[in-house]
């Protein structure tokens, strides 16, 4: 799996030269967080990203993930993290389409700490709110392809909710 994120920087970076701009001009970065709870859950996320603007409308990159899950009936916390590879093409100015490959470590709420490995693989759409010039405020609904209902998984269903703040793109 390091191979994968390995061979996606590359390209991100060979293609990124591309182009009358300088790779400076086209590197952004971002990312989102989240929070979602319940009776029995609460799970608080973060999740930064860089990537570069390959074209005026694809943008590539990669990202980290980290999540804090704390069960209630079980008196557990446990901690998720990963990485994850990125690709978004822009329809308009505001919405664009966003595909995503991500690989999480997560424990189950269980006495022993064994970690399992994740593989998730988004696709959606998103809705991009101008913040200033350089800035918005992204809404992203994704649904994971990957997710299979009744197997050990750090997501409670395939679809996904995202928000967050991108600076550049």
């Amino acid at each position: 799996m390091l191979r994968v994120l390995f061979v996606s920087l590359s390209l991100l970076l060979t293609f990124s030269t591309f182009g009358q701009n300088q790779l400076s001009d086209r590197i952004f970065y971002g990312g989102g967080g989240g929070f979602s709870g319940g009776n029995d859950i609460i799970v608080i996320s973060v999740a930064p990203q860089i990537g570069c603007r390959v074209t005026e409308r694809y943008a590539a990159g990669v990202g980290i993930t980290y999540q804090y899950v704390r069960f209630r009936d079980f008196g557990q916390t446990l901690s998720n993290y990963g990485w994850s590879v990125f690709n978004r093409y822009n329809i308009t100015q505001q919405f664009f389409g966003y595909g995503e490959f991500e690989r999480l470590s997560f424990q189950l709420p269980s006495d022993n700490s064994d970690r399992l490995g994740f593989n998730s693989l988004f696709f959606g759409l998103g809705f991009a709110n101008q913040l200033s010039r350089n800035s918005s405020f992204n809404t992203m609904v994704l649904y994971n392809v990957l997710y299979v209902e009744g197997e050990p998984s750090p997501y409670r269903s395939p679809w996904v909710i995202r928000v967050g703040v991108g600076v550049g793109i």
